[in-house]
């Protein structure tokens, strides 16, 4: 927000030099983005988080800095001449949407001279960025910028009945707002509506059929309070959004709406020589109950770390108006109600902070905390990050929204896509049911800019409709997905993942056609743990692994094929195992022998490995996949499979004939288990 620091020297008893308002907001928490100067002002651009909307006004700010410098702070005086004629003989008001208007009220200014605004407004505008438009609407832009309320002024004689009614939208109701555009309206949308059609979007916009022209004489001026929420959503649906409304999302001083009114109704009346019919049209409550909140002395010690005086404390709520009453061990502040952050005894000791300064908080030089152990999970996460990107991948961080077509693409027949609402997204507003996408286009853009071969990782969530509930709660799973330039590098990456997440873990792959992956080229992974001692644990299923169909890959304009695995993340936190062992580096050299067995065609090689491994044999050390080879002379169904045996002793040199031993063992088992034989 910009101030201009002449206009903000008008609420306190003396001016502030920009160096001295600068550096007294970034030290309570609002940080001064730029200062230039403006004419003959400086102007200050202060970033307001969204906690503290009370400072998006020059009240607002002024109050901030009297607190901060410890100045004295007024707010204008305003002053009313009134009709005999009363409002209500000139217009009407109807709340009904009090759920998302809790407050409206609307005075009537007759015979109005619309015209330029004086030079005072004008400038005040110009210098912190708004365009001048007339003095009417100028002054409720003013007083806007002043008070943090939105006001609208519309032409009394255009409204419809001189009604004006607070209500949702009809169902396709349309408004041509002042900006020009043309919206669509639905039962949702809060409106401010005379007796035939909406004339504004409540707490956003005003309609351009009643606004104030150089012909209007009778002017409606309007002040109220909306649901913060009902602003959000109107504002998301219909992609439009205002000083106003930015105000209004965030929550306003409910105790302004009727001080900005009468402040604006003054100011028109004397810069626009108009009259002020008696009263105010107003429906609803504008009170809120007032709010205490109490802070324990020791409490703040216990926080800050270091003692504050109770007197100091007293002296820091009255700066900030919390009219502080010491209760024994206690401070009860009663907060106004343009701090409607302050709800918590944690929000007043924060409140102590700023204002008494975090430089009076001492640092020390040695601090003593505990040493939790890592979570599980972090630690199976980092290490699954690590060893991914030790092996030449790069973690990607993919949008959750696709097209359509995308969350088709690898959807089976019992999920349905999840669509979001198009208040929330026009387009690309299905949720992923994969997160393959993300990456698909990720490796697009890298192809795009010179990279077609990206190998990418990302664990996220995927989200699905069952068909079989389509009205309950949709389904989501926390994946982590590789894609790469084909099957065997991207299965290579899954198995060095899965040593480092359990080493007797035991990838199997079985063939299963699987959506958006070509067929014959895709399969389910299997994951069981071995064991020399126990045997198997028997298998789970951890994923899919496979390559692209052409659609998938002529969908995202990829010139190379590319093959993707996809991975429950809950199942390998699950069999990550933390505690290593660690062994000396052996004294003695290894021997390995090579066998060739000749077995049936749809034996796979996990459940060969798993035979080996527990096979009991004595100084077996690994056993290691060489190849498969198939021809006639082998039999119709039937395959040769190489592999690699190692074994050593640490306490000496093996002999040969030790070793053939072992060898004998494990044919022999091969043969029992597979009806196997060995290859001559």
């Amino acid at each position: 927000m910009k101030i201009a620091l002449d206009r903000i020297a008008e609420y306190l008893d003396k001016p502030v030099a920009a160096p001295e308002a600068q550096e007294a907001l970034i030290q309570a928490g609002l940080v001064v983005e730029s200062i230039e100067r403006v004419g003959d002002t400086q102007v200050l651009d202060v970033e307001v988080t969204s906690n503290r909307p009370d400072c998006l006004s020059y009240l607002g700010l002024a109050r901030e800095l009297a607190t901060l410098l410890d100045r004295r702070f007024g707010a204008p005086e305003v002053s009313l001449v009134e009709l005999a004629a009363s409002a209500g003989q000139f217009a009407a008001v109807q709340l009904a949407a009090p759920d998302l208007c809790p407050y409206y009220s609307a005075r009537v200014i007759r015979n109005v001279k619309v015209g330029p605004s004086p030079p005072w407004l004008r400038q005040t505008l110009e210098a912190i960025g708004l365009r001048s438009v007339n003095n009417v609407v100028d002054v409720t832009n003013f007083v806007l910028m002043e008070t943090g309320q939105p006001l609208h002024a519309f032409d009394l004689d255009k409204l419809a009945g001189r009604r004006i009614i607070i209500r949702r939208a009809v169902e396709n109701e349309t408004i041509t707002t002042l900006d020009g555009r043309n919206h669509s309206l639905d039962a949702q949308t809060l409106v401010i509506a005379d007796t035939q059609a909406p004339v504004a979007l409540a707490g956003i916009m005003g309609g351009k059929d009643t606004q104030v022209t150089s012909n209007s004489t009778n002017v409606l001026l309007e002040s109220a309070r909306f649901a913060p929420s009902a602003i959000r959503s109107s504002v998301r649906r219909l992609g439009l959004s205002s000083d106003s409304s930015f105000r209004f999302e965030r929550g306003v001083d409910p105790a302004m709406a009727e001080f900005a009114s009468r402040r604006a109704a003054a100011l028109i009346v004397a810069i626009a020589g108009a009259e002020l019919a008696r009263g105010v049209l107003a429906e609803g409550t504008a009170a809120v109950p007032p709010r205490s909140v109490s802070v324990r002395l020791a409490r703040v010690q216990r926080i800050l770390g270091v003692e504050v005086s109770t007197s100091i404390l007293l002296d820091i709520f009255q700066r900030l108006k919390f009219d502080p009453q010491l209760r024994e061990d206690r401070i009860e502040c009663f907060v106004p109600s343009f701090r409607g952050d302050i709800s918590r005894e944690i929000d007043l000791i924060e409140e102590i902070c700023r204002v008494w300064g975090y430089g009076n908080i001492p640092v020390e030089r040695v601090i003593s905390h505990g040493i939790e152990p890592m979570d599980p999970v972090v630690a199976a996460a980092r290490m699954m990050r690590q060893t991914l990107a030790a092996c030449g991948w790069h973690e990607a961080i993919t949008y959750s929204f696709v097209e359509q077509k995308e969350a088709e693409f690898f959807l089976d027949n019992s999920r349905n896509p999840v669509q979001v609402s198009d208040a929330v997204r026009k387009s690309t507003n299905f949720l992923r049911p994969s997160v393959w996408p993300g990456l698909l286009r990720a490796r697009q853009l890298n192809q795009n800019n010179g990279e077609p071969e990206a190998r990418l990782f990302e664990h996220a969530r995927a989200y699905w409709q069952p068909r079989s509930h389509p009205a309950g709660a949709p389904g989501e799973e926390h994946r982590l997905a590789l894609i790469g330039n084909d099957v065997a590098e991207v299965l290579g990456a899954v198995e060095v993942l899965l040593a480092r997440v359990n080493p007797q873990a035991s990838l199997t792959v079985k063939p299963q056609d699987r959506p958006g992956l070509a067929v014959g080229a895709a399969g389910e992974l299997r994951v069981s743990i071995l064991g020399p001692k126990n045997g198997s644990s028997g298998d789970v299923n951890i994923g899919f692994a496979g390559e692209f169909s052409r659609d998938v890959v002529k969908f995202y304009d990829l010139r190379l094929s590319a093959a993707g695995v996809e991975l429950s993340w809950d199942t390998l936190v699950r069999l990550y195992c933390p505690i290593r062992v660690d062994r000396p580096l052996p004294r003695f050299p290894a021997v390995t022998r090579d066998l060739s067995v000749v077995l049936e065609n749809s034996i796979p090689w996990a459940d060969v490995r798993a035979a080996i491994i527990n096979s009991g044999m004595e100084f077996f050390e690994t056993v290691r996949f060489v190849g498969t080879w198939r021809s006639s002379q082998i039999g119709i169904g039937r395959k040769s499979c190489t592999f690699t045996l190692t074994f050593r002793d640490l306490q000496t040199t093996l002999r040969s004939e030790q070793v053939d031993t072992q060898v004998r063992r494990a044919v022999e088992v091969l043969e029992k288990k597979f009806h196997a034989s060995l290859r001559a």
